[in-house]
């Protein structure tokens, strides 16, 4: 029996090891410093048939969700009709405030707010006209400037 436990063991051991050693992309010196697309989310809680609590989201319609040139992305916000995934309550409560902005960058880039803007992926009030400001920094150190601004809230 140990003797079994011991070739298990070793074959673990040998089965979860890497041997590859090239063909990995250099991603640690990448200059690549962009957010290439963002969503808003509008989230709640629900109760799924057995009566449990789960997250619900609900991803709303952008006019525009690409940077520009000038590395701004300027859109309005539309709240998409009540179905039976997005009751017409939850609906009614939806606005600028609590809206979940995603931003999918560069990889091995960070991303940071400036000044007052939201976090990232976190529940966050908005206004509308206001710039909001995101520092995305590459993995070699380079950074770049977003401005993201909301020119209407259309519900």
């Amino acid at each position: 029996m140990k003797k079994n436990i011991l070739f298990l063991l070793l074959g673990c051991m040998v089965l979860f090891t890497s041997c590859l050693k090239s063909g990995l992309d250099d991603i640690e010196d990448s200059s690549l410093c962009a957010i290439s697309s963002i969503t808003m989310e509008y989230r709640w809680i629900s109760h799924n048939a057995n009566g449990y609590e789960q997250l619900s989201r609900q991803q709303l319609t952008l006019s525009r969700n690409t940077p520009d040139d000038a590395k701004e992305i300027r859109f309005t916000v539309t709240v998409p009709p009540a179905s039976s995934s997005f009751p017409k309550e939850v609906r009614q409560h939806t606005s600028l405030d609590g809206l979940y902005l995603i931003s999918v960058i560069s990889s091995a880039a960070k991303i940071v707010p400036l000044n007052d803007a939201p976090k990232m992926g976190l529940p966050g009030t908005f206004e509308i006209g206001k710039d909001y400001r995101y520092q995305v920094t590459a993995a070699n150190g380079e950074k770049a400037i977003y401005h993201i601004v909301i020119e209407d809230f259309i519900k």
